[in-house]
């Protein structure tokens, strides 16, 4: 899992243009994907940059995937293929929802992604077949103990977190009830924006 700095994102908002939510407990939920075609690890992370009641900077970080696992790829639920989300900022577009059976951040707001359809195990970023909607690629985990290694049939284009849930749900809670705002942004950029801005 790569760990940025506070001062890393900041840039890389600026020199994608990018806004930043700047009040205690607005959250910036940031999605960070590793430049790596090849599926089914927890390599990519989710992080979330902001401030605190004192107005300091805290930013927190959480391995997962922002890609789907290789049974999704290989066999999509979609006749036009695996949804990949991709980069790109996304005001509103979560709120605090159900996933499955339990407290989740549920899509609520149209994202853009490609269509990968050559069901192999390889994920193709710039398939030609490209949508805007809401399909629910939810927010979730993968199994709530934290212990899976492999994506598997975790994320069929959601965005999910290997380890931490419990600490990232709680501190949406909170923003939720200081900022009483139900709404959340997702920003998806990819490693190199944060190493090199």
């Amino acid at each position: 899992m790569y760990k940025p700095s506070v001062e890393q994102i900041k840039k890389a908002f600026v020199k994608k243009g990018y806004p930043l939510r700047k009040g205690n407990y607005e959250l910036n939920i940031i999605g960070i994907r590793n430049d790596n075609a090849t599926p089914n690890s927890f390599d990519d992370t989710i992080c979330v940059l902001f401030k605190d009641e004192y107005g300091e900077d805290v930013l927190l970080c959480f391995p997962a995937t922002t890609d789907p696992g290789t049974y999704w790829l290989e066999h999509p639920m979609n006749v036009d293929g695996c949804a990949i989300m991709q980069e790109g900022h996304y005001t509103d577009v979560y709120k605090i929802g159900i996933h499955k059976d339990y407290k989740a951040l549920q899509q609520i707001g149209k994202i853009h992604y490609v269509r990968d359809n050559n069901k192999n195990n390889v994920l193709d970023f710039d398939a030609p077949k490209k949508i805007t909607d809401v399909i629910a690629t939810n927010i979730h985990h993968a199994d709530g103990a934290g212990k899976s290694v492999g994506v598997d049939k975790w994320s069929a284009g959601c965005q999910v977190i290997q380890k931490g849930w419990n600490e990232f749900i709680e501190l949406c809670d909170k923003a939720r009830l200081i900022t009483e705002r139900n709404l959340f942004d997702y920003t998806l950029l990819n490693i190199k924006d944060v190493k090199y801005a």
